[in-house]
């Protein structure tokens, strides 16, 4: 199967680095015909051409590799069950998490609570970073579409139907002892 390098770059912004989490750093690819790489905090999804035989995890440094060996005018890799590329693989021995479940369908209830709400969403500033260079790669600009400040968020890049993003939001708690005693002090 080929899978386009744009994609794979993209998809490489979202991969996991931790050990710990050795299931998450690489790429998997999915019988349902999906590429997905996640580190927990963001996800990118994106649709293949053709459907693997069996849901694989290709590791990180291979997928980086094989990128880096290609060259930058190359448009398609080509990747087979020990392949990708010219470099051989052997694929992570853990189960990729079912990243469908985080998707936003739309249809996220809504809380009751004003601070929950859309216009309240906090995002980490780096991954923000990572969307731009996402949608670079991609050749659209990446625009997110929050529910709320509890929900995932879906993100889009431009008209590529092919692929999106999920990012989580930060949770915040506000201290407001610190509001409160800066208050004091302002008013003694």
């Amino acid at each position: 199967m080929l899978i386009a390098t744009d994609l794979l770059k993209a998809a490489l912004l979202c991969a996991s680095n931790e050990e710990t989490r050795y299931y998450l750093k690489g790429v998997h690819l999915s019988t349902s015909g999906h590429m997905v790489t996640t580190d927990g905090h963001r996800m990118f999804v994106a649709r293949l051409n053709d459907k693997p035989a069996a849901d694989v995890i290709i590791p990180l440094a291979d997928v980086q590799a094989a990128l880096k060996l290609a060259g930058a005018r190359c448009q398609d890799i080509e990747v087979t069950a020990d392949k990708i590329g010219q470099i051989a693989y052997t694929a992570v021995d853990g189960t990729f998490p079912d990243w469908r479940r985080v998707i936003p369908t739309g249809e996220e209830k809504p809380s009751d609570k004003p601070e929950d709400s859309a216009a309240h969403v906090h995002f980490n500033h780096a991954y923000i970073g990572d969307l731009a260079k996402m949608g670079k790669a991609l050749a659209g600009a990446s625009m997110l579409h929050p529910t709320s400040a509890s929900n995932p968020c879906l993100v889009t890049f431009g008209e590529r139907a092919d692929c999106f993003a999920v990012l989580m939001p930060v949770r915040r708690t506000v201290d407001r002892s610190a509001v409160l005693t800066r208050n004091v002090v302002m008013a003694g």
